[in-house]
């Protein structure tokens, strides 16, 4: 391939990140103003933990993107940087909600919550028999994997109870839509700077967060 052939090809690729990151910026933003508007009139299936959970989720994942970039800078891990933080603001917003607006603790969330601190006390252990503390990527991975699939897996459950009235339609929808973005953005970090455990990290919890959202759609679907 020849330089000019080289350099337009890359610009191409580069307007196609760009679109895509805004496009996510936007859909993050979407989902905040669409699951607050769904919990003004409801809250029935939403559960405590599974907006918790997320928000130590984004954080988590949000320090697995600064770790990358600081490894190998490069544009679009900026840019993976950026949603992250938008979806950790949106994300807290709605958990704050959740709570004024009269969310109870259930059954449900506690279940949640005791599988993950055995999780995450289970990764801990296995973290240090290998050399490792709570900073390693791959320990920080198995922290997101357990964040957001043991309560998307649970809200499901929630919702069979309960009904899914409080999760937004927009919602299901563009979760499915932006965790596929955010996978591809992570396949395209590492054609940028090569394979690094944080990208890896980042990717093994996004394709977790995937597998259990299909659970919980289909769950959404079968309620309502």
């Amino acid at each position: 391939m020849s330089a000019p052939v080289a350099k337009l090809a890359l610009r191409r690729e580069r307007l196609v990140a760009d679109g895509l990151f805004w496009f996510q910026v936007l859909c993050a933003c979407g989902f905040g103003v669409a699951q607050f508007l769904a919990m003004q009139k409801t809250v029935a299936g939403v559960s405590i933990t599974w907006l918790g959970l997320w928000l130590a989720f984004l954080v988590v994942n949000l320090a697995l993107a600064l770790g990358a970039l600081r490894e190998h800078p490069g544009r679009v891990i900026r840019q993976t940087v950026v949603i992250y933080g938008v979806w950790t603001v949106v994300c807290a917003i709605n958990f704050g909600w959740l709570l004024i607006a009269g969310g109870q603790w259930n059954a449900v969330d506690t279940v949640t919550a005791a599988i993950t601190a055995t999780g995450v006390a289970g990764a801990i252990v296995v973290g240090r028999v290998h050399g490792v503390g709570v900073h390693d990527p791959y320990v920080r991975a198995a922290f997101a994997v357990l964040c957001k699939a043991v309560p998307q897996l649970t809200l499901a459950w929630n919702m069979a109870r309960d009904g899914g009235g409080g999760v937004a339609a927009y919602a299901i929808l563009t979760g499915h839509l932006t965790i596929g973005l955010r996978l591809w953005q992570v396949w395209y970090s590492i054609r940028e700077a090569g394979w690094d455990r944080h990208r890896i990290g980042i990717g093994i919890g996004e394709a977790a967060n995937e597998a259990s959202w299909i659970v919980a759609t289909v769950v959404w679907l079968w309620v309502d």
